[in-house]
């Protein structure tokens, strides 16, 4: 019996997300998103003396997971669409799911914290979350966020593409993401 070629993808894909971040290819870009809490892959350690940005915003844990933008585009890459701001035009966002990251991540939780750089968070719960189809958008319209661009992360839902979202504010679409606490 022959294997397809898919059949081998996805069970090499499914492998590396199973396997502890540090196991995985090394981060060679900026680190552009950090996870920790209730994570079982951590790829760092402690915030120290050198984690200036961290400590500024009162963020702290004994273990993290790092990921630069090349891992998170590892993860695999959705694109949905959306209006964003609400009502406003509608366009293509590509990143991973949200479900994705925190898998390669090894979370587990029920509860989600969410940081952007200018300090505002949002909590969210995990399963409703991954449910809407929560995605860590890399790109909007083909082209990567920028810093001062909702970059360099951006938390989006398909409300474009799906009737029960259509009335989702924009509360919980937080941009310029670094940080996730899993709980």
């Amino acid at each position: 019996m022959s294997v397809s070629r898919r059949t081998l993808m996805l069970t090499a894909l499914a492998a590396t997300l199973a396997a502890p971040l540090s196991a995985q290819t090394p981060l060679r870009g900026p680190i552009i998103l950090t996870i920790s809490g209730n994570i079982a892959n951590p790829s760092r350690g402690p915030v120290g003396d050198a984690d200036k940005f961290f400590a500024y915003n009162e963020v702290a844990f004994e273990a993290a997971a790092q990921f630069d933008y090349a891992a998170l585009q590892g993860i695999g890459m959705t694109t949905i669409k959306a209006d964003f701001p609400m009502g406003g035009d509608v366009h293509e966002f590509q990143g991973p799911l949200l479900g994705d990251v925190l898998a390669a991540a090894g979370a587990t939780g029920s509860t989600v914290t969410v940081k952007a750089l200018d300090g505002y968070q949002v909590d969210l719960d995990l399963a409703e979350a991954v449910a809407n189809g929560a995605v860590i958008a890399l790109k909007r319209d083909g082209m990567p966020f920028a810093l001062g661009d909702y970059g360099p992360t951006h938390l989006v839902f398909p409300r474009a593409e799906r009737a029960d979202l259509a009335d989702m504010n924009d509360d919980t679409w937080i941009y310029s993401i670094y940080y996730i606490n899993v709980e």
